[in-house]
């Protein structure tokens, strides 16, 4: 397209002086959502509203808005948002729509520069595609950092509940029970088997209990960790049990073929605390 260079610079010129009405206006789409109480009168936002506008007022004035430069500044100006957004608790849903509110509010300065320059359809929809692909990276690097921030609180989270997930619990000296309690996956089956033998170490068993009577079903790859498991702890010098095998699961463990030959097993976990009182 002819001469884009100078349409750009006139709608980054046009957008640098009338910032202040470009501010009122994306206060008032804010006014009329509810959800962006977090965004209304907060220095701050007002502040990243204005550099938004700025940016992209002088980068398009100065260079074309596919530089690297402005992209850059973009980019860097998304993730400062997302971080406002998380550290004010904004939920997903909400943070979604702050960037579309940017879009609504430039797109009807481009539109206006474009009548004025009586741009055919065709030259419209460039312009409006170069600002589109600009605002797309602060969206980008938007939803990056978003997304990253919730995947590590997941992974937290996770983390968290497999601790709980492997309570060792001392009974008395040299002594625990391992309750093991609902459907156990591979991650959790791995975690279990570092876990117990760090804890067995940290508290110098001599006698571990493995009660199973809270699982509700068991596969092959969790029967294999736990024998794994087993082994280890028997290479520590650490005596165990298996208290709780419910009939079903004894059949299940029949049925893949798994034996538990050299462990002392127990119906319940009172008769394995009770046989170890009485030979301990």
């Amino acid at each position: 397209m002819e001469n884009d260079h100078q349409i750009f610079s006139k709608i980054g010129e046009d957008i640098l002086e009338n910032i202040d009405s470009l501010e009122e206006r994306m206060r008032n789409l804010q006014q009329l959502d509810s959800r962006f109480s977090f965004a209304q009168n907060n220095d701050y936002f007002l502040h990243l509203t204005k550099e938004l506008f700025v940016e992209i007022g002088e980068g398009i004035s100065n260079e074309h808005p596919e530089s690297e430069t402005l992209k850059t500044q973009i980019k860097e100006w998304g993730n400062k948002v997302a971080q406002y957004c998380l550290h004010n608790d904004v939920s997903l849903s909400t943070a979604l729509q702050v960037i579309p509110k940017f879009r609504e509010v430039l797109i009807t300065t481009i539109e206006k520069k474009c009548l004025e320059f009586n741009l055919s359809l065709h030259d419209s929809f460039y312009i409006y595609n170069t600002f589109e692909s600009l605002l797309d990276n602060a969206a980008h690097v938007f939803s990056h950092t978003f997304l990253h921030h919730h995947i590590e609180a997941l992974e937290r989270a996770k983390q968290e509940m497999q601790e709980i997930s492997v309570p060792v619990v001392p009974i008395k000296q040299g002594t625990a029970v391992l309750p093991i309690i609902g459907d156990m996956d591979d991650d959790r089956s791995e975690f279990l088997q570092q876990r117990t033998l760090e804890r067995a170490t940290e508290l110098e068993l001599s006698y571990l209990i493995i009660d199973l009577s809270g699982i509700n079903t068991i596969n092959t790859w969790f029967a294999q960790h736990l024998i794994q498991l087993i082994d280890a702890l028997q290479l520590l010098g650490i005596d165990t049990s298996i208290s709780g095998m419910r009939p079903e699961l004894s059949q299940t463990i029949v049925q893949l073929g798994i034996t538990f030959k050299h462990v002392s097993k127990f119906l319940t976990l009172e008769q394995a605390l009770v046989q170890h009182t009485v030979y301990s």
